[in-house]
């Protein structure tokens, strides 16, 4: 959409001018569509800005799944996000149906939110009803799974067993991560749920791309051309298959 169409538009809902400063100033002239109406490229931090603005506008807050510096972090924190969208129940995805999802790193982030915190937390809670936005980390210890030297000395049927029951616990933590930052309301959970599959699982989050892969090579949903990225990483956990791919398309081979 071009900015001055966004402007445009305004009349209806938040004026520009009520926006914090540094959101305006991050808001450049870039396009946020193409010219058949659908996503197209954003820089990182625009993403992050109009994230923050949808948030703001629809009385929100805006929730930021946060994409580790390390390429190795960003592939693991990138299957423990996919395991609760794909595989969370309804009670551990329905917070999400009253939040804005977006995915960036904390150096993105905090040049929106300048208070966003330090370290590398799993996610940021935003609170956009005030100037400046309130932040707070949202932490917790996930699970992890067995090294591949140790699966070499396990069977496959109990290889599995333990792999589901892995996945359920870091599931459950992040399912309750959420509901004590987010509330645990138990009104409509089943229809809150399916409405945030429908938005965050059949498309992804801003910031991200859904991707799935069994160990040696990775797709990548909605890019056309697709090549093996990341072979090598070995055996990938049923769960984890389908994940949020954390990097750029241009990153790939």
């Amino acid at each position: 959409m071009n900015r001055r169409i966004f402007l445009g538009a305004t009349a209806a809902g938040l004026a520009v001018t009520t926006w914090p400063a540094f959101i305006r100033d991050a808001f450049g002239d870039g396009a946020a569509c193409d010219m058949n109406g659908k996503p197209s490229a954003a820089p990182p931090v625009a993403q992050v800005s109009a994230a923050f603005r949808r948030a703001q506008q629809a009385g929100k807050a805006l929730l930021v799944l946060v994409i580790p510096a390390q390429d190795i972090a960003r592939w693991e924190r990138g299957r423990a996000f996919g395991e609760l969208l794909n595989f969370g129940a309804d009670r551990d995805l329905a917070p999400l149906a009253g939040v804005e999802v977006v995915c960036a790193t904390m150096a993105d982030l905090k040049k929106i939110v300048p208070g966003a915190g330090a370290g590398e937390p799993l996610m940021v809670l935003v609170r956009t009803d005030k100037v400046p936005a309130a932040a707070t980390p949202l932490d917790a210890s996930l699970p992890a799974y067995k090294s591949g030297r140790s699966l070499d000395r396990t069977s496959w049927e109990q290889r599995q067993k333990d792999e589901e029951k892995i996945a359920a616990q870091r599931i459950g933590a992040l399912g309750e991560l959420l509901r004590k930052a987010l509330g645990a309301d138990e009104r409509n959970v089943a229809a809150r749920a399916a409405g945030v599959r429908a938005r965050l699982v059949k498309q992804p989050p801003a910031g991200a791309h859904w991707a799935s892969s069994s160990g040696c090579g990775t797709t990548i949903e909605g890019v056309e051309e697709n090549g093996a990225v990341g072979c090598g990483m070995g055996h990938v956990p049923e769960k984890s298959r389908r994940f949020l791919y954390f990097f750029s398309v241009e990153q790939r081979g």
